[in-house]
C-alpha cells in the first residue's frame, strides 16, 4: 500500500524528515512504522511517499482486518521543530477481491462465424 502526501511549506528551512502514523485496529490509535515508512530516509523525503506491505498492516501493531480502511497522519519536521499533525488522509480499503479487468478489446484475428476473440489486462 502506498501512502503519499504533498510536501508542506517548509517556512525557509528544509524538511529533514516525516513521521508517518498509521491507524490501528482500535480505530482510535495511530502507530509509527519505521520498518517501511521511516520518514528520515532521503528517498521518502524527496518522493513524499512510502510503501508498506499489506501483510504488515494486518499484523501487530496495526492488526487491520481484510476490508478495513487504512488511514494515516503525518508530521513534518525541520531543524526548528515539528509541524502540527496532519488531518487523517482519505483512506483506502484493504480489499480481498481483485480489480476489474481493463483495456478490453476485440482481437479481430480470432473472430470466427460463431465466436469473438477478446483480450484484456
Amino acid at each position: 500500500m502506498i501512502i503519499s502526501w504533498s510536501a508542506p511549506d517548509n517556512k525557509g528551512s528544509p524538511i529533514v524528515g516525516y513521521r508517518i502514523y498509521i491507524r490501528t485496529s482500535d480505530l482510535v490509535s495511530y502507530q509509527l512504522n519505521l520498518d517501511y515508512c521511516n520518514g528520515i530516509e532521503s528517498a521518502i523525503i524527496v518522493a513524499t511517499k512510502c510503501t508498506i506491505p499489506i501483510l504488515m498492516l494486518r499484523s501487530s501493531p496495526f492488526n487491520l482486518p481484510w476490508g478495513s480502511s487504512v488511514f494515516a497522519k503525518i508530521v513534518a519536521y525541520n531543524i526548528y521543530g515539528d509541524s502540527i499533525i496532519s488531518d487523517k488522509g482519505n483512506g483506502t480499503k484493504i480489499l480481498t477481491v481483485p480489480d476489474a479487468p481493463n483495456t478490453l478489446i476485440e482481437v479481430y484475428s480470432a473472430r470466427t462465424k460463431s465466436s469473438l476473440g477478446i483480450s484484456w489486462n
